[in-house]
């Protein structure tokens, strides 16, 4: 991990970001996600790993499980955000999520809906989160990075997995 970074998961933050996501997923008339020991290990790594890298990337994840991640920053430290944050950021892109079709209502590749869809992908079981925060340069950055197994964003799934709000 980067020098000055460090593990900044604890169960007041894990409780923090389950709650959240199923307070959202059952909006959409998704089961509850349980937290799982071995996935919020292995989300305190990912999370490491896009510290070190000073990137939000996919790059090295590991088959059969989904990933959502999310950086911010702030002029004082040590934590620049919060789980509720990162959680609300990945939600508001349902607005741009078409129920219908289960596809983007605008085309355009910066608005994403992917980080929506693996947060309320109904036969999703399990969520591990990690958060690791220090400073780099004048800012302080926070990573949170969330892993859902089984993950989500199946290709023809999308309509029976990502249903409206009700």
């Amino acid at each position: 991990m980067r020098a000055g970074f460090s593990d900044r998961t604890n169960d007041e933050f894990l409780q923090e970001v389950l709650t959240k996501v199923n307070e959202l997923r059952a909006k959409h008339g998704s089961p509850p996600l349980t937290l799982d020991p071995e996935l919020v290990e292995y989300a305190k790594s990912r999370a490491a790993f896009m510290a070190e890298k000073d990137d939000l990337t996919h790059e090295g994840l590991r088959s059969g499980t989904g990933e959502n991640a999310s950086k911010a920053s702030a002029s004082s430290g040590p934590a620049a955000a919060s789980g509720t944050d990162a959680v609300e950021g990945w939600y508001a892109e349902n607005s741009n999520y078409d129920y219908t079709t289960g596809k983007k209502i605008d085309p355009d590749p910066y608005k994403a809906i992917g980080h929506f869809t693996a947060l309320v992908w109904k036969s999703t079981t399990k969520i591990g989160v990690g958060r690791v925060a220090g400073q780099s340069g004048q800012w302080w950055d926070t990573y949170i990075v969330a892993n859902f197994s089984p993950p989500g964003n199946m290709g023809g799934q999308y309509v029976m997995n990502v249903v409206p709000a009700s």
